[in-house]
Parts: C-alpha cells; sequence; structure tokens
C-alpha cells in the first residue's frame, strides 16, 4: 500500500510541473510586450525563459532578494542586433530590459509597437520626455510600465508588470 501512495504522490507532483509549463506558454508568443522579436511576456514563468531562449550568456543571482537576472547578447529585436535582461522574482518575469546600439532611427517605430501593445489597457498613460517617453496603467493591478529612453543613439526599452 505504501508504494501505491508513493507512486501516487509522484504522479500528481509530476502533473502538477507538467500543467505549470502547459500554462506558460500563455505568456510566450510572437512580438511579446510590444517588443518585435521578444517572444516572452512579462509574467512569464522562469522556466518559459530558458525554453524560449535557451542558457543565457549571463546570469546573475541575488541569494538575499531571491531576484534572477538573465541576459541574452546577439538577440535579433526590431530587425536589429540587440541584448535582452529579463529580471525573475518568485519565478516569474518581472521586468524585460532590451538595448538596442545605433537605435535612434528606430524611436518612432518601437514607440508605436509598444504603444499598441499597452493602449488598450485601462488607465493608459503616455508621457513624453526629452530623452523618450513613459507608459503607465494607473488602474491595477497588474500595473504595467514601459519606458522608452534614448541615450547617444541606443534605445533602451524596460518593460515592468507588478501584480
Amino acid at each position: 500500500m505504501p508504494r501505491r501512495r508513493n507512486r501516487l504522490i509522484f504522479i500528481l507532483i509530476a502533473a502538477a510541473l507538467l500543467a505549470q509549463v502547459a500554462l506558460g506558454f500563455r505568456y510566450t508568443g510572437k512580438d511579446c510586450c510590444g517588443i518585435v522579436g521578444n517572444r516572452v511576456k512579462t509574467f512569464a514563468p522562469t522556466s518559459m525563459v530558458l525554453l524560449r531562449y535557451g542558457l543565457p550568456d549571463e546570469r546573475q543571482a541575488d541569494r538575499r532578494s531571491q531576484h534572477l537576472s538573465y541576459t541574452y547578447r546577439d538577440m535579433k529585436l526590431f530587425g536589429r542586433e540587440a541584448e535582452i535582461t529579463f529580471d525573475m522574482a518568485k519565478f516569474r518575469v518581472y521586468q524585460i530590459t532590451v538595448t538596442l546600439e545605433e537605435g535612434g532611427e528606430l524611436y518612432p517605430t518601437v514607440l508605436e509597437s509598444v504603444r499598441r501593445a499597452y493602449a488598450g489597457k485601462r488607465g493608459f498613460q503616455l508621457e513624453e520626455r526629452e530623452d523618450g517617453c513613459a507608459m503607465d496603467t494607473t488602474v491595477g493591478p497588474p500595473w504595467h510600465h514601459a519606458d522608452l529612453r534614448l541615450d547617444d543613439g541606443s534605445l533602451a526599452i524596460t518593460i515592468i508588470e507588478q501584480r
């Protein structure tokens, strides 16, 4: 009898893990978060980042805060070479940072793409600044924030989701 119970517990744990991975695919796709070429959304499970992109070029972990960061270089986003960093906590992606070198002329395209991704959310606001713009949803949770910054010809896109 104990063997059957152990086997049943093992099967239930395996089924729960498989269900978690299967449900995680809801947070993946093409051009996620308005970033053309990005395949992982915010709030995706950590496992989805690894499944979609493989092992990172750089991995950082902070043991005190339990935050994990994966950086991928030589990515193709918006048809350009880029670097993408996924910051994760509690086994979920909460921030995506993309850096496009010499992406200054891409700014209008990127702005429109990210704006389209967030414009339908409740409480959407767009604030233009000298060095770029910020987009927020004021009604939540979840709260979404997108920040586009131009600095010496490079374009940095930061997408944050808080729940």
